[in-house]
């Protein structure tokens, strides 16, 4: 993103969707979107605002891995504009450096 800003040209070549969920594990602190899932999942941002501790259901694996999933959509749906806003080209595929200068395909 810093060399984009900078002027520089800037190309992303990520293996596909499995590595695409990564990049945006790495782009935004893991953590984070952990914490952010378990905050709505259990509406503490709502139950703050309204001053009261209200009771909530259990909150189960498969609905923490479900709103993980979609803050990590959310994120990746932010970066795709952050790429789009830079200019930056992201291609789908698998390269690898054969000198300092020039990539090739595999």
């Amino acid at each position: 993103m810093q060399a984009a800003k900078l002027g520089k040209t800037v190309i992303i070549i990520d293996k596909g969707p499995l590595s695409w969920r990564r990049l945006a594990q790495l782009w935004n602190d893991p953590s984070k979107s952990l914490r952010e899932a378990i905050i709505d999942l259990n509406r503490l941002y709502e139950r703050s605002f309204y001053g009261k501790d209200r009771p909530q259901k259990n909150i189960s694996i498969n609905d923490l891995n479900y709103r993980l999933n979609k803050v990590l959509d959310e994120q990746r749906k932010m970066l795709l504009k952050q790429f789009e806003k830079n200019n930056i080209k992201l291609i789908f595929g698998v390269a690898r450096f054969v000198d300092p200068n020039h990539l090739a395909a595999g």
